[in-house]
């Protein structure tokens, strides 16, 4: 690996996790690093032991630290070293190494082993002005085996409360970023010039003594594999493949298993699909030596997320870990290499984040078929009902000897073959946790349900006399054109979508969004609200919003989800979803890519403008806003019903169409009596709605 394989973010901050900083960035910064520089305001060695899964990896990289570190001076110690021009051993400031009180010496011995090894040099930092002012900048470089180099900068010191306790923030940036080059150089640069006591007329650089590096090399074991921290952490990676699953996750890898490593999980969005299907790799990861995961995903952000949950939140470790689609030019290489690689035996295993789209295409899948033969693939497929497409079905490998599919609904409308095909490949059997279900099971963690409770508010819209009347041109052409001897199926589709549309872009729809926006928006305080529309209402829809001095952005398409934007290494879409969970976008306005698999969490609010007749789009729109996150109020869904003022036969099957979804959704919120009334009073009882 190295550090582009991180994914490491623009910016660090101190979050309720406390050990955020540290398992995100330090140890995994640390763990692909060759060479460290680092001038912190403070240093004390239980910082080692703090990242010592990190250092771990430094000294198995042969790497090196450099440290430029700034004492707290007592004024008798400051007129010592300026009298004598060096440092003494008997100053007060190595009292802070106190060597008899370390935790069973942990700290000590990694302190040790790097000095007497040559990989930690340390310089003390002293201000010309007085002793007891400090050096006080806070900047680490990171040096990978590919020569890449990171640097960060900010309030951080090099201590363990540094990393734990306090509440620090700080920015990196990337060498191969043309952006952030020049802060990274300029950080470089910086380190330079004091570890070479280049700054003499603003402080003066000091080596420790001799003899304290002397008195603290005493205690270091002979053979690194002594080291403490070595062992504990042989320990704890043998506990590493083991990860705690819910009951409801337990029993869909054991269906799993029991299908010859095969299942459609039929989990709704928030309930673990992902994490559920880590718990099956894992039991591979355990029993089978040499294996490779393939991950599918429909766009890179959710591949992002993907790796981000493995190797950052979980800490799952492979031997190689690539990208293999269009955010990365060289994925056929790096495909094939990894694919040879495991081959011959110099790798056990590796995981490739690829596309829907990349995985059917020639070059990936002649890649697969030509090199994979005798290894053992994992396939998973997230949001799978998309691959049942005729050109992505060519993803569905018969090489892939393990395979997962997930979905909070896998069945494609209108495409039986897609639909059939799917639950063929992915050994013709399901495990099913609904939305219903995780409403209706406490998560034992949190002694709440698995999902959000939410309010279902139906909000009636009537089509204007024109559109009425086009509505009813357009069915009674439909209807003539079934009745022919030979229905010309192509043109009824067409119809059929053109009378659909006159449904989703209701003229009306504007002045009820406008009023609902007006009651959320009550003394400016909307957030965390998505609304979904069209292409050809979504300009109206951010016009309006923008008149009422509203945050918001749109995600669609032209909203990359792979072109880097600013210096901090994000995609355009990340940045967007970034700043929408911080809150400073209070409105995200979507099409149909927000609809699949995008975490998240705080949102809240979802207003449906449009739906389709499919059952799966409203369903995962639903499920953007129902996840749980702590201190987060019962969801809101307003959903659109189109209906006329008239009471024709025509306004009486719009109605039952849209009676149908609002019973689909509406079942499971709060207030379901309360909507059936409302749907009674237009002259539509949902419990006979099928």
């Amino acid at each position: 690996m190295g550090y582009k394989e991180l994914n490491i973010k623009k910016s660090y901050e101190t979050t309720e996790n406390k050990n955020e900083l540290l398992e995100e960035f330090y140890i995994p910064f640390l763990s692909e690093t060759k060479e460290y520089r680092r001038i912190a305001g403070y240093f004390n060695s239980s910082s080692l032991i703090i990242a010592s899964k990190g250092i771990e990896g430094l000294i198995n990289n042969d790497g090196k630290m450099k440290l430029l570190i700034s004492p707290n001076l007592t004024i008798e110690d400051y007129e010592i070293i300026k009298e004598n021009n060096e440092l003494n051993e008997n100053l007060a400031l190595f009292n802070e190494i106190n060597y008899n009180d370390f935790p069973e010496n942990d700290n000590l011995e990694a302190l040790a082993w790097l000095l007497k090894n040559n990989r930690l040099e340390i310089k003390i930092v002293v201000n010309n002005n007085s002793g007891t002012s400090l050096f006080h900048q806070k900047i680490g470089i990171g040096f990978d085996k590919d020569g890449n180099q990171v640097s960060f900068s900010g309030s951080i010191n090099e201590t363990s409360q540094g990393w734990l306790s306090n509440i620090e923030e700080f920015k990196t940036f990337k060498s191969w970023e043309s952006e952030q080059l020049e802060y990274l150089l300029t950080d470089l640069k910086k380190f330079n010039a004091y570890w070479n006591n280049e700054k003499q007329n603003i402080a003066k650089v000091y080596d420790i003594p001799n003899s304290i590096k002397e008195r603290i090399i005493k205690v270091s074991p002979i053979d690194k594999n002594e080291l403490k921290i070595f062992k504990k952490h042989q320990e704890e990676n043998a506990n590493e493949n083991k990860i705690k699953l819910f009951p409801h996750q337990l029993k869909a890898v054991q269906e799993w298993e029991n299908n010859d490593h095969k299942l459609l999980m039929e989990m709704a969005t928030g309930t673990g699909k992902t994490r559920t299907a880590i718990g099956c790799f894992m039991k591979l990861k355990n029993e089978i030596k040499k294996f490779l995961v393939i991950v599918a995903t429909p766009q890179n952000t959710l591949s992002r997320q993907w790796k981000d949950d493995i190797e950052q939140e979980l800490h799952i470790k492979f031997d190689e870990s690539i990208f293999a689609d269009s955010s990365n030019p060289n994925w056929k290489i790096n495909l094939q290499k990894i694919m040879l690689d495991l081959a011959s035996g110099l790798l056990d295993n590796a995981i490739v984040y690829t596309s829907h789209v990349s995985s059917c295409g020639n070059d990936f899948v002649k890649i697969i078929n030509e090199f994979g033969e005798n290894l053992n693939i994992l396939f998973i497929c997230d949001e799978v009902h998309g691959i049942g497409s005729k050109k992505q079905r060519a993803a569905l490998l018969d090489i892939y000897k393990y395979r997962i599919g997930l979905s909070a609904t896998p069945i494609r409308m209108f495409d039986e073959e897609g639909t059939s095909l799917i639950k063929e490949y992915f050994g013709n059997r399901s495990f099913e946790f609904t939305i219903s279900d995780a409403l209706n099971t406490i998560n034992p963690l949190t002694n709440k349900p698995f999902l959000n409770r939410f309010n279902y508010y139906p909000c009636f819209v009537y089509l204007t006399d024109e559109e009425h009347e086009k509505y009813n041109e357009y069915s009674k052409k439909i209807a003539f054109l079934k009745n022919l001897d030979e229905p010309d199926n192509e043109q009824i589709e067409k119809m059929l979508e053109a009378r659909a549309n006159i449904l989703k872009n209701a003229e009306l729809k504007m002045e009820k969004l406008e009023s609902i926006v007006n009651t959320l928006n009550k003394d400016g305080k909307i957030k965390d609200t998505i609304i979904f529309t069209t292409d050809k209402k979504i300009d109206e829809v951010l016009n309006m919003l923008g008149n009422k001095s509203i945050n918001k952005s749109k995600v669609t398409e032209e909203e990359s989800a792979t072109k880097i934007v600013g210096i901090w290494g994000n995609t355009e879409r990340e940045e967007i979803l970034d700043h929408f969970r911080k809150g400073t976008i209070q409105v995200l306005v979507g099409l149909k890519c927000l609809d699949e698999g995008i975490d998240i969490k705080n949102a809240r609010i979802a207003i449906l403008m449009a739906s389709s007749t499919n059952p799966r789009e409203y369903v995962q729109r639903v499920g953007r806003v129902i996840r749980v996150q702590e201190g987060k109020e019962a969801s809101e869904i307003y959903d659109f019903i189109v209906t006329t003022q008239k009471n024709d036969a025509f306004n009486n099957l719009i109605l039952q169409k849209e009676a149908k979804r609002a019973k689909l959704i509406a079942s499971n919120a709060i207030n379901y009596q309360d909507v059936k009334n409302i749907f009674l009073r237009n002259g539509v009882d949902l419990d006979e709605c099928e």
